[in-house]
């Protein structure tokens, strides 16, 4: 199910699809009524496309967060039926977790009983239906990475979201175990305490990794214990685990666990629910799930061996509708393994809460990393919730940089520079999309720029930032380029470092370009222009910022 807010800049009265959709629920009196009042509402940021399940809808709807989803307006572009609709909306409005669902419309008396039927009530001048949950949290394997879960289930408890069905593979089973336990300040303090020689046994295991050099002897040293001892001992993360699951608060908890392992050696999936009333013998099944051979040693069970359950089912989506979840809140922190394919249903809600961000090595365990790993889960969750806004990055207020960006836009206008000749172009918003991994609008631009901006001059990610203050984070950036790089980065991420920094015309090194041109006011060339459209944008605004600060001052 995709949703996207509508602005002015999408044109919509100029959209085929949107000029041929029609009414179903009786909004108002005509088509063309409802089509008036949905362009009407653009202006009000209450209009909205949706699709699903092969269906266009163009909708105007009000959210309160956590309390309800108000409906006042809805267009189809095909003949949908009105079960059919009335479903999408009630899938739409629980991947919310709002109480209601409200429709604001009149209607006869024939459609009234219709709507009663399926469990709405009539209300003031609308409809609402009370929503049920039943809600199951799948937690994926990713190792190391497994803090971000952590501060999802964080923003989850303070946004009150009950848990009933948990699903976990991996350090998500782990994990898993600690939702049981119910204590996530506790939980979060395990991850922020953890360190790679806390948790599995080879010669050149560390406290931290802040280097290329580093990173790579502690994987050589990890390889030639696995490959010596058949995978490195686990006992340290046995003696964790021990200590950290409660056995009377894991009987008092309102959730069930579910849990995934790879058994040895026909490699056949196996899903075990974690006995409550016996945390101490189920507990070997979290670190079954957990160990990643053959860098880690399989587990013994009763004379069975298992391992890692990444192999056969790294985020256990099936496990959570098998047991009967009509909610599933995804947390993917792409750890190595076989993700299953399955169908989405109008019955189950989804609610996908992975990073944007590639979260580091899955098997070095950084204190570091974990703080900002577990920051990282928690906002994005509160993201989704609208309760901060960015994609990037995190910011405590909505339409951040949009007055800049105007403001930029007109300066150019004004002075017929051959940037806004760039940026009128159709296949810019294509590219700046594309670099941005999101759909980008006129109006979100200048927050799109300033974050793009962020990634490319490597501002820390984990803060909750005022405009103000990423501005200040940006100019400290540039200002610290020729500072060596530390920290606990994953091979991937190291080499994707390197690469913006020593490829001539990398990504990085064009927007340095151009912001030291812009900086310096050198007039741009066209065909490189043509040729690097996005980050010369970038570079400018940037630049335009900049100045701006530095006169305030």
């Amino acid at each position: 199910m995709d949703v996207k807010k509508i602005y002015p800049s999408h044109f919509l009265q100029n959209n085929s699809a949107f000029r041929h959709s029609k009414l179903v629920l009786p909004f108002f009196h005509s088509h063309s009524r409802g089509q008036e009042q949905y362009l009407q509402q653009i202006k009000m940021g209450q209009s909205y496309y949706l699709e699903a399940f092969g269906h266009k809808i163009f909708l105007v709807m009000v959210e309160e967060l956590r309390q309800s989803l108000q409906v006042s307006n809805l267009l189809v572009t095909e003949e949908i039926t009105w079960t059919e609709l009335v479903a999408i909306l009630d899938r739409y409005a629980r991947s919310r977790f709002v109480k209601k669902l409200i429709l604001t419309l009149e209607t006869t008396a024939t459609n009234e009983a219709w709507l009663l039927s399926q469990g709405f009530q009539k209300q003031g001048n609308g409809y609402e239906k009370e929503l049920v949950y039943h809600t199951g949290l799948v937690l994926g394997g990713g190792g190391a990475r497994g803090a971000y879960e952590i501060g999802v289930w964080q923003a989850l408890k303070e946004l009150e979201i009950s848990l009933p069905i948990v699903t976990g593979t991996s350090v998500g089973a782990l994990n898993g175990g600690l939702v049981l336990v119910g204590d996530v300040a506790e939980a979060k303090q395990l991850w922020l305490d953890l360190s790679t020689d806390q948790v599995l046994q080879f010669p050149q295991a560390a406290e931290s990794i802040t280097s290329l050099t580093t990173l790579l002897q502690q994987m050589r040293s990890l390889t030639v214990t696995a490959l010596r001892e058949n995978g490195a001992s686990t006992e340290p993360l046995n003696q964790i685990i021990q200590n950290a699951l409660d056995g009377e608060k894991m009987q008092a908890s309102p959730s069930e666990l579910y849990v995934c392992t790879t058994h040895l050696p026909d490699f056949e999936e196996r899903v075990v629910h974690f006995d409550k009333d016996h945390p101490e013998e189920s507990q070997a099944w979290l670190i079954a799930s957990a160990s990643f051979y053959p860098a880690m040693r399989a587990k013994e069970i009763e004379g069975e061996y298992y391992m890692d359950g990444g192999y056969r089912n790294n985020l256990p989506v099936d496990v959570a509708l098998q047991q009967g979840a009509t909610e599933c809140i995804l947390v993917d922190v792409k750890g190595p393994g076989f993700v299953k394919r399955w169908e989405p249903s109008l019955a189950v809600a989804e609610l996908p809460l992975d990073s944007p961000w590639t979260l580091g090595s899955f098997l070095v365990f950084d204190r570091e990393r974990s703080r900002i790993n577990y920051h990282l889960g928690y906002q994005e969750t509160m993201k989704y919730f609208g309760r901060y806004s960015g994609f990037w990055y995190t910011f405590a207020e909505n339409h951040v940089f949009q007055d800049k960006w105007q403001q930029f836009c007109r300066a150019l206008r004004k002075a017929q520079s051959p940037l806004w000749q760039v940026i009128k172009e159709p296949s810019f918003w294509q590219k700046l999309s594309k670099e941005y991994q999101k759909e980008v609008s006129f109006e979100t631009a200048g927050q799109a720029f300033a974050e793009l901006a962020g990634v490319l001059l490597n501002v820390a990610p984990d803060a909750v930032y005022q405009e103000a203050d990423f501005i200040l984070a940006l100019k400290a950036a540039y200002e610290a380029l020729d500072s060596p790089v530390t920290g606990a980065l994953s091979m991937a991420e190291w080499l994707h470092l390197y690469r913006e920094r020593l490829v001539l015309w990398s990504d990085g090194r064009q927007f340095i370009y151009w912001l030291n041109s812009f900086q310096n006011d050198l007039a741009p060339t066209k065909p490189l222009l043509d040729l690097t459209p996005v980050t010369a944008v970038a570079g400018a605004f940037l630049a335009k910022i900049v100045k701006e600060l530095s006169q305030d001052k």
